[in-house]
Parts: C-alpha cells; structure tokens; sequence
C-alpha cells in the first residue's frame, strides 16, 4: 500500500471515501485498547527534518530534494524509521549523496569533512525544542487509564526523535510503546498493526486506533480496528462522547443486565424445546393426557413470554450500548 498516495483517483482516496458512508460500530463494552499516533495526534506535527535539510543546504551550499520526487532519499527514511540505520548513518548518506559527489565534481577545493556530530545535535535540539504533548490529549489519555483501558502508543518515528521523546518522559504515560525503530515495522504496512495485535493478544474489534493521516487508518480499518482520524482536539473529545466513554460504568452494567436476560432466555428455551419434543412424542398415543398438554402449553407460554423481553432487551442494547461513528475524510 502506498502511504503517500492520497490524492483523488488514488485507491487509498477512493477506499477511504467509501468510509464516509459506513459508519463503524463502536461495542463499548468489548472495547479494551486504545492506541494513539504520536506525531500530528498528541504532539503538533513537526517538520524537523525539513528544517534540518534548509540548515544543511545553507552551511554546504547544496540542494536535497524532496523525497516525494527522489526515490533514494525515499528509501533512505523509510529505512530509518524502520531502525535499519541510524540517524548518523542517515546523515552520511546525505553527505555522501547530495555533497561529496559535488566537491569532487567542481573540483576548486577538495571535499570537506562535514561534521556529522554538529548536525546530529542540531537535530536532536530541534526536535527536542518543538516537541510537547498537548495538555489536552494527556488529561484524555490519563481519564482512558482511570476507565480500565489499556492505552499504547503505536508511532513511526526516528531514533534520535526516540531517544529525546524518552528522556521527556512522554513514553512513561502508556501501557505499551510500539515505535517502528523498534520493531523494524512502519505503518501503513498491515504487518505492523498484525505484530501490535499479537502483543496485546486482542482481537481487531476491542481496539480503537486514533491517527491524523487516513493511509495509516485504512489497514487498520480493513483487519477490523475500530479507527478515528484526528483533526482536532475539541472534535476528538466529541467522538469520544459520542460513543459513550464517559457512561462506561453504566453501559458495562447494562450489559451485564442484558448478558443476565440472554442467559434466563437460553435456559427457558431449551426447557420449552425439551418439553416439545417429548409432548410431541407423546401426543399421538390412543390416550392422550391433559395433564401433559397442560404442562407443555405452559411452558409454551412461559417461553414466549421470556422470549419477547429478551427481544425488547436486545433492541434495548442496540439503542444504548452499540454506538456508531463515522471515518471522514478531508
């Protein structure tokens, strides 16, 4: 799948907009996970790299192009946030690419040494001076951890932006830290979200994954992960209410109540299926008793009667424990 096509046209547009459509629903009483993106979600997204890229350019002169037109720098960061380089085997590579080669090619000085240390702490300071978690989000991630819920983190990021996030203490908030530098994973390869449901031995259905980019939600939507695309704060609280957080308690007794209902209707039911093969076994003998006739009519009447309040409580528990909410697209 391709993370970066999400223009119209694109099958990731077309699939997404087909999302508008078909609201999701949200069991809250089988939820159990909540998993949030970082960057874009409960950090303001950052464009550190490209910063870093303009200073380099200025100091050496030189142009790096866009990744979205240059294949090999493409590659180049996807194996970094995958973990199979390191952020200083990211910069040589950009030295040795974008700046050796042209020094060799003017040939009016001999390459200079670049000062891959500099432009790592360079790096981590910028990244470390941008980076703050929304107040926000951390009082909503701490109101998950008090309802019962398993919260992770599920984020693509750098080893040097890893490193910085970690001594903050912005990782200490979650039960589970899934970073692709860690696990050799990337979102939105289906891998990934397979690899995080195996840790938390859960299935698809009792997870809820928040993330701002709607090519990352797509996999997760398709292995039947309950997803929301973050836009802002104020519309993400609003979804959270829509589908009942904050009456968890009280939807967990309903269901409770309602689980109780099921259980007494399975029970009478095999009572009157029971009483009606053995009356109808009975029925066409020469001496047909009342007695027994009674017996299974009561019953009949008895199972009829458990069976429309369970009915009456399962359209109650369709009404008020099953919300629905809806994917949008931008």
């Amino acid at each position: 799948m391709n993370s970066a096509n999400n223009s119209p046209g694109s099958d990731e547009y077309e699939y997404a907009k087909s999302l508008i459509f078909k609201k999701q629903k949200v069991k809250l009483y089988e939820i159990k996970h909540f998993l949030f993106d970082f960057g874009g979600v409960l950090v303001e997204k950052t464009f550190v790299l490209n910063n870093l890229f303009a200073f380099i350019e200025h100091d050496l002169n030189i142009k790096i192009p866009p990744k979205e037109i240059d294949p090999y720098l493409k590659k180049l960061r996807r194996r970094l946030s995958s973990g199979r380089i390191s952020a200083r085997t990211f910069l040589e590579s950009i030295f040795e690419t974008y700046y050796i080669p042209f020094q060799k090619k003017n040939e009016a000085l001999p390459p200079k040494k670049v000062n891959v240390e500099y432009y790592l702490e360079l790096w981590f300071n910028l990244y470390s001076q941008v980076t703050h978690i929304s107040s926000d989000m951390a009082e909503i991630v701490e109101r998950l951890h008090l309802a019962g819920y398993t919260v992770s983190l599920l984020s693509n990021t750098y080893d040097i932006h890893a490193k910085s996030n970690e001594l903050k203490g912005f990782y200490d908030n979650f039960d589970n830290v899934f970073l692709s530098n860690e696990i050799g994973l990337i979102k939105p390869d289906m891998d990934k979200y397979i690899y995080v449901l195996k840790k938390l031995g859960s299935k698809p259905k009792r997870c809820i994954f928040i993330d701002d980019k709607i090519s990352n939600l797509i996999p997760a939507h398709e292995l039947g992960i309950i997803v929301i695309k973050f836009e802002s704060f104020e519309k993400f609280k609003q979804q959270l209410n829509d589908i009942g957080i904050k009456d968890r308690k009280e939807i967990k007794k309903k269901y409770e109540l309602y689980k109780k209902k099921k259980k007494e209707y399975n029970k009478i039911k095999r009572e009157y299926k029971k009483a009606k093969k053995k009356y109808l076994k009975k029925r066409y003998r020469k001496k047909k008793s009342l007695k027994r006739r009674l017996e299974f009519q009561k019953k009949r009447a008895e199972y009829q009667k458990k069976k429309i309040e369970y009915q009456n409580e399962r359209d109650k528990k369709k009404e008020e424990l099953i919300s629905k909410i809806k994917l949008n697209f931008l």
